[in-house]
């Protein structure tokens, strides 16, 4: 098994043809290289920025994330579950790579930083890294380098990526590993190297350690590995095994850590799933009810659902929703409650499935290019119009542009991950939440599609200029469009964040 010298060579026995278009584009590569520098560093800039200003009390979840990872911190392998971490939910049975990591590498706080700042610090090269591996899709479509500077503009101009990327949040780190298990398995369908393959199970692998929601993308992956080798899988077989045979200590180790990540796994869910019959227990499983009320986020679903079932009155949910510590969460149980009531008063309120795909859409759109975490800043649908026009572009794009003598399989394979990922989230999480909730937009984040932010920005930028030869017309709307991106993000928070949004700002 070796490791190509250029990814973007052709592959004599790979299956997949290089792009037939593989310009450089009109672009010099000195205005390249100073564009891209320039874009990564206003992303580091306004990375550095978030993570010093921003309150702890608006990124989703950050005092549980940020709480976990201290615990993590204090003991050497995993922790248990005690008085000390019950208001951050369970430690144990639960994903725990991110934590762990983060919990390890607080111990480099020498210069006696914050801890929140200290993680919020750690969680930024996670984001560089998700726009590095976005990239190096890209490349194996084409050199083109107009395409790649809309990429780097979208990757780092995207409102809740960028408030994401600097918060605590595991989120950031399963953003990273889809963003790599996506780019190697579609290397390793162009170069068939066994080295590309390896690399697509560890952060398979390291992904569902990470976060549960990754295992979709973990099955929508191997499924596409398996129609994709069908008709060479006796062929393949034989070359990891002679590739085994003949090389040295360093793929037997990658073996090694394979299996020992296939081990971990096992350990998590299977034991999970053994003992408790789920994949991830809830806390009042692992521990009881009453000790599961200390963590918010449990305390919000026990009181609804007490509530739901009838053993206690509105007026009770209430009173114990006025107990939950964190204001977020706290509004949030409160929306609830008095959401549900009205709807047992007005039951004509509730959606349809159709009606809830075009709210699931309109809300997954404007909280990709806004912010929803604990305080909300997202735009009316008028500014939402011109996004909806490139989007639909690209999409014309690619359906008028896709060729297999052109690009090959590798843009289906990525329309196929974005569709099935988005359709499984869409289905299986958010519209069964509603019906249990029956608020439209409980679970409806935007940060939860950022899995396939890499494929489908990588299908966006490369469709929406492919739609057009004229080379002024593709430069004209690159620029349109990065503009239209960087106003809408940073420039955009600028202009609407209250006093509330920042830590030590004056107010």
């Amino acid at each position: 098994m070796t490791f190509p010298k250029n990814i973007s060579e052709q592959n004599q026995h790979g299956s997949i043809k290089v792009p037939a278009v593989e310009k450089e584009g009109r672009i010099s590569a000195t205005f390249f290289k100073w564009s891209t520098t320039l874009l990564l560093a206003y992303f580091g800039f306004r990375l550095v920025y978030f993570a010093l200003n921003l309150s702890p009390f608006v990124p989703p979840d950050e005092v549980t994330h940020a709480g976990l990872c201290k615990v993590f911190s204090r003991v050497a392998l995993l922790p248990g579950n005690g008085p000390e971490t019950y208001e951050f939910g369970l430690v144990t049975n639960i994903p725990w790579l991110y934590y762990w990591t983060m919990g390890k590498l607080l111990h480099l706080n020498f210069v006696g930083l914050p801890e929140l700042v200290f993680l919020r610090l750690l969680n930024i090269p996670l984001a560089f890294g998700t726009v590095y591996f976005a990239r190096r899709a890209l490349l194996l479509l084409t050199q083109d380098r107009t395409t790649q500077l809309l990429l780097v503009v979208a990757m780092t101009n995207t409102a809740m990526f960028s408030l994401l990327s600097a918060s605590v949040s595991y989120d950031n780190l399963t953003n990273l590993l889809a963003a790599m298990a996506v780019f190697y398995l579609l290397a390793f369908f162009k170069e068939r190297s066994g080295c590309f393959l390896a690399a697509a199970l560890l952060a398979q692998l390291a992904g569902c350690l990470t976060k549960i929601t990754f295992l979709p993308l973990v099955l929508v992956l191997n499924l596409l590995l398996v129609i994709h080798e069908l008709r060479n899988l006796p062929s393949l077989v034989s070359e990891l095994k002679s590739g085994l045979r003949t090389s040295g200590r360093r793929v037997r180790l990658t073996v090694l850590v394979i299996l020992f990540a296939i081990g971990l796994n096992l350990m998590l869910y299977g034991g999970n799933y053994l003992r408790y019959g789920v994949l991830i227990p809830s806390m009042p499983m692992v521990l009881s009810p009453e000790i599961a009320m200390n963590y918010r986020l449990e305390a919000r679903g026990i009181i609804f659902d007490r509530y739901k079932k009838g053993e206690i009155s509105y007026m009770d949910a209430l009173i114990l929703t006025g107990e939950i510590k964190h204001p977020g969460d706290k509004a949030d149980t409160f929306y609830l409650l008095m959401n549900y009531e009205n709807l047992k008063r007005n039951p004509q309120l509730w959606l349809g499935p159709l009606q809830y795909v075009k709210v699931w859409f309109i809300n997954m759109v404007a909280t990709i290019f806004g912010i929803k975490a604990h305080l909300i800043m997202v735009k009316d649908v008028r500014y939402l119009i011109p996004l909806y026009v490139v989007m639909s572009l690209a999409l014309v794009g690619f359906i008028a542009r896709w060729r297999r003598q052109g690009s090959g399989w590798l843009p289906p394979c990525m329309a196929t991950i974005v569709c099935f990922y988005a359709g499984y989230l869409m289905i299986a999480v958010n519209y069964s939440s509603y019906l249990e909730y029956g608020a439209p937009g409980i679970t409806l984040y935007g940060r939860y599609l950022f899995p396939l932010l890499s494929p489908a920005y990588v299908l966006l930028s490369y469709y929406l200029l492919n739609l057009f030869r004229a080379e002024y017309i593709r430069i004209s709307l690159t620029l349109a469009t990065a503009l239209l991106l960087i106003a809408y993000d940073f420039p955009w928070f600028l202009a609407h964040a209250t006093p509330e949004w920042y830590t030590w700002l004056p107010q």
